[in-house]
């Protein structure tokens, strides 16, 4: 049997066992006899506190467990979490003299564990076991005792240096490709805006290198990387530099400069290469290798769960899973560019790994699933995939052409969507009929014009248009009814109401 000193060195030898043996973190450790330590992995969140005292009656237990309880209520209120698992650990020389256990309030079902001189081996191993961890061989502890005040002085030294060491992981490296990245968007962005017709001008973007699908086929493989400094409106680049910004610097700080600028770039190559595999929109943005800075992040926490928990886990959880909800419930975000780039970040951080760190099978077997996944993607985006051009991005191209007048190469597009598509909306067939009639095509652009207005009724342009090419054959009779039905859509059209009284006026 063990006396008070023996039951003083025992407890403060569990807190040690647990701190460092098993990396509790200590939340608050006072000299008298309190210690609250926290262990928070990815299946575990376990909150302990551990007292030295000697109870007598179980009054003491049902004041301290309605204590406890307020703490743990503000606890769950600061961090919102529910799920923790909260111990209450006592070690007395004595058991008290009463019965304790039906008398004490525990509605956050608090696990109470009273060690003392009788069970100290059984309760401990029964601690163990519910916070599944190895039972210890608690008999050894005493085999080379030393004063409680040394153990609380390397306890504070090893909270001291796990500090430390957390925030050499967290903040060792200086950003600096984070703001050279900011500073290149917002210059190519100045650059759609002033030399060329504007940042959402699709022949513009696809001049300066957005991921447009015919050219890549063509050969113009450099728009896996391009794409990245191009924003589509200013909204745009302002969301996408603010990410980069608090992502991008956090990133830089763990994993160095020239790490982050490797897997930056293999994320929005990724993110290319898919948005190239499964979309056929023309794209832009910074988006697929952000995406890999959510994916590098992600990589951090599975090599430090707890550190990655404690400082940002939830947050970048909880803000990944907002923006892919949202690329899958907007039609024209390209999801496909941010699930490609958060795989792509991910794996890349396993290939150039953290500082200091040497996974040579992990990196190998990283780098091996990355060439695997890069190389499908491209293989499926070239051979298998439907690169069929998309008809309203040929639509907008086509409406540019002809505002600049070159209704040739409109016609050419639109009339090899047309014919690669089938069925394609009843604008492009509009577009279509328009660069006929400019052509001088009046006998090809009637029957496109009647087809329109057979999928759309109530497109009235298509109506005026087709009463202008009846009246220039000289059917005044389908000529009337055309504008007559174009002015029922829109009654109050001048041009319409002219057209309409000269026609009257010829017959």
């Amino acid at each position: 049997m063990h006396n008070i000193n023996s039951q003083d060195y025992l407890y403060w030898r569990l807190v040690y066992e647990l701190v460092t043996k098993h990396r509790f973190r200590i939340i608050n450790l006072y000299d008298h006899g309190e210690v609250w330590l926290q262990r928070i992995e990815w299946r575990e969140k376990n909150i302990l506190r551990l007292v030295r005292d000697d109870i007598n009656w179980g009054n003491y237990l049902v004041r301290d467990m309605a204590n406890v309880t307020r703490v743990i209520d503000l606890y769950k209120q600061q961090t919102y979490s529910k799920k923790a698992d909260f111990y209450n650990i006592f070690v007395s020389t004595y058991p008290p003299v009463d019965d304790w256990e039906y008398r004490v309030d525990n509605r956050n079902n608090v696990r109470i564990v009273l060690i003392e001189q009788t069970n100290w081996e059984q309760e401990i191993e029964r601690l163990f076991k519910l916070l599944n961890l190895p039972s210890p061989e608690v008999k050894s502890w005493f085999s080379d005792m030393v004063d409680p005040t040394e153990l609380i002085n390397r306890l504070r030294q090893t909270e001291k240096n796990r500090k430390k060491a957390e925030n050499d992981l967290l903040f060792a490296k200086k950003p600096f490709l984070t703001y050279v990245l900011v500073v290149i968007n917002l210059i190519m962005f100045l650059l759609l805006e002033l030399v060329g017709s504007g940042s959402t001008d699709l022949s513009t973007l696809i001049k300066f290198g957005a991921k447009y699908n015919p050219a890549i086929l063509e050969g113009d493989w450099w728009r896996f990387i391009t794409p990245m400094f191009l924003h589509i409106g200013f909204l745009h680049l302002l969301m996408n530099t603010l990410a980069l910004y608090y992502l991008g610097i956090s990133v830089e700080r763990i994993y160095g400069t020239w790490r982050f600028l490797i897997l930056y770039f293999a994320a929005g190559i990724t993110g290319g290469v898919a948005s190239f595999a499964f979309t056929t929109q023309v794209s832009a943005g910074a988006s697929g290798a952000i995406f890999g800075c959510f994916g590098a992040l992600l990589y951090f926490g599975v090599v430090h769960p707890s550190l990655f928990l404690r400082s940002m886990g939830w947050n970048i959880i909880v803000v990944l899973g907002i923006n892919l909800a949202f690329g899958f419930l907007v039609p024209m975000v390209d999801n496909s560019a941010h699930i490609g780039g958060l795989i792509g970040g991910f794996l890349a951080s396993a290939i150039v790994h953290l500082p200091n760190h040497k996974k040579s099978l992990r990196q190998a077997a990283a780098f091996l699933l990355f060439s695997v996944i890069l190389g499908a993607s491209l293989a499926y985006g070239f051979y298998y995939s439907d690169q069929k051009e998309d008809p309203l991005v040929v639509g907008q191209l086509s409406q540019q052409l002809i505002e600049d007048g070159n209704y040739e190469k409109a016609n050419q597009l639109l009339s090899e969507v047309v014919q690669a598509n089938g069925e394609v909306p009843p604008e492009i067939l509009f577009l279509l009929s328009y660069t006929e009639i400019k052509l001088g095509q009046n006998e090809k652009a009637i029957p496109l014009l009647e087809t329109v207005v057979e999928e759309k009724n109530d497109f009235h342009e298509a109506y005026y248009n087709l009463a202008l090419l009846y009246l220039d054959k000289g059917d005044y009779e389908k000529a009337k009814a055309s504008i007559n039905k174009a002015l029922e859509i829109k009654p109050y059209e001048g041009d319409y109401k002219s057209l309409a009284t000269e026609i009257e006026k010829i017959k």
